[in-house]
């Protein structure tokens, strides 16, 4: 999602623990008019409210609707009766910690547990409605539900329709790492945060939204971030299985989800039958956009049902040719912190530490930064190196770069400082190589040159189209040479073990 650009400091994990309170069923006292209200079991016993909009007339096919974060079921009442006029069977349920349903607000155990519902209710819904066609809407969050659903319960749909649907996020391939971080560190700490009045253009909206008793408004955890990263990368896994009928729709002034999405989505679906349609200036929450646009949306719905079900062709206009946001930039970002122990030929050993931030925007080849900080074996140097290049080819990277720098080694010193950067993917692990050299300005010249070598455990893992990102515990072993202006020079050694967190799109 595109508010993943603010979840998280890629360094800084928060302490403070969400408090999610674990809720009950909540019976209806009021459902939306002329519909009927259930409950069904989840398959670990959770108790989840589930909603009916019978056809109007002779059900020509069925429609389930999948509502998303800071959403319940009854707020689709308008489309569901809409759909009904014209002869559809309309059914939804409120997400476990949504809504009226049970479980812990917007926390679940494992966010596959979102997909698991959403499976048997469907395969419930087709059992009451023998030999219909049943589609598929999800919306937001829930358009990722759905799409992971639709993969692992094909080819029984007729159709998935998707509005705004969180596939990709907006964020700094670096802050994917650092999801899956402090998803192990801190699963309970706050981390998605969602600001009511960036749903829709109309502030009405968002007041409403604030009101609502139903819709749990503290930020989701990290874990339950971190299960939306996981459920997106399953998503474009098993993309080869949307072979139904698609069709997508987004706002292009999305700010939760990512419109590029979308568009990427129906790029990959391997189905003759797909569909995207962009609305200029639209928000999030598409349904509920003011000003008609609302209704433009649902018109839009049903006349791609009705063309599915033997009526007029649909027609999505003309192609959206604007850049949209989430489309990946080329980035490749890389964090290590690490502590341990250096020392010389004299057997004597010190602390050593290192704390390195790497750029790059390879596109294959593009600008490398670097920012470096470290003490190892007495010798401590921090370091800015903004002008730089680097190249990408199948996962590797290579950079070189240069700035200005401090020293402290036999004596203090301003220096030129220039580093080298690689990167290599290598499966179950990742190995990187920094080199660099600092050559004093002034005053009693000690060239210092320092190599390492590090290996990290734990795989890059790829979340959406061009982006990877991985995270781990990192061992690094190198040299450090030191060479005065008179003899004599000298060699020492260090041994660290971190955490690096790497990312790129």
């Amino acid at each position: 999602m595109r508010a993943v650009a603010a979840w998280l400091p890629v360094l800084v994990v928060a302490t403070a623990c969400a408090h999610a309170p674990d809720l009950p069923l909540r019976p209806d006292p009021a459902p939306p008019a002329e519909s009927t209200v259930d409950t069904f079991v989840a398959r670990d016993g959770t108790k989840l409210l589930s909603r009916h909009w019978p056809a109007k007339a002779d059900v020509r096919a069925v429609v389930v609707i999948m509502h998303g974060l800071k959403d319940y079921s009854a707020r689709y009442a308008h489309f569901a009766h809409r759909l009904a006029e014209v002869g559809y069977s309309v059914y939804a349920f409120d997400m476990r910690g949504h809504g009226r349903s049970a479980g812990p607000r917007v926390a679940p155990a494992d966010w596959l547990d979102y997909v698991d519902d959403l499976d048997r209710f469907l395969t419930d819904v087709e059992k009451r409605e023998p030999g219909k066609h049943v589609y598929l809407f999800g919306h937001s969050m829930g358009g990722a539900v759905a799409a992971l659903t639709a993969e692992r319960h094909a080819p029984k749909l007729a159709g998935l329709m998707l509005s705004g649907p969180a596939l990709v996020a907006d964020a700094p391939p670096l802050k994917i790492a650092g999801a899956m971080f402090a998803d192990a560190a801190t699963p309970d700490a706050p981390a998605l945060g969602l600001d009511n009045h960036d749903f829709s253009s109309d502030p009405a909206a968002a007041d409403a939204m604030d009101k609502d008793d139903l819709i749990s408004q503290p930020a989701a955890p990290a874990h339950t971030a971190a299960g939306l990263l996981r459920g997106m990368a399953a998503i474009w896994d098993g993309v080869g299985a949307l072979t139904m009928p698609l069709l997508a729709l987004h706002g292009s002034a999305d700010k939760l989800t990512a419109p590029w999405g979308s568009r990427a989505l129906v790029d990959a679906a391997p189905g003759p039958d797909k569909t995207l349609k962009i609305y200029d200036n639209a928000n999030h929450d598409l349904l509920h956009e003011p000003d008609g646009r609302g209704d433009e949306v649902e018109k839009d719905l049903v006349a791609w049902l009705d063309a599915h079900e033997g009526g007029q062709p649909f027609a999505a206009g003309e192609p959206y040719e604007k850049r949209l946001a989430g489309r990946p930039r080329g980035w490749t970002q890389a964090v290590e912190a690490a502590i341990g122990i250096g020392g010389g030929g004299g057997g004597d050993t010190s602390f050593a530490g290192r704390l390195a931030v790497e750029v790059a925007r390879p596109e294959p080849v593009g600008w490398h930064g670097a920012l470096i900080a470290e003490r190892l074996a007495g010798a401590t140097v921090i370091a800015l190196q903004p002008v730089g290049v680097a190249a990408r080819v199948r996962g590797v990277v290579l950079g070189v770069s240069g700035g200005l720098g401090f020293a402290d080694g036999a004596a203090a010193s301003a220096t030129v400082s220039v580093g080298g950067w690689l990167e290599v993917p290598l499966g179950a692990v990742h190995a990187g190589v920094q080199g660099e050299v600092e050559d004093p300005i002034a005053g009693t010249r000690t060239n210092l040159s320092a190599l390492s070598v590090s290996v990290r455990y734990g795989e890059d893992h790829p979340y959406w189209p061009r982006t990877h990102a991985g995270v781990g515990p990192m061992l690094t072993g190198g040299l450090l040479h030191a060479d005065p202006d008179g003899p004599p020079s000298a060699t020492a050694w260090f041994v660290l073990l971190g955490l690096e967190l790497y990312g790129a799109d």
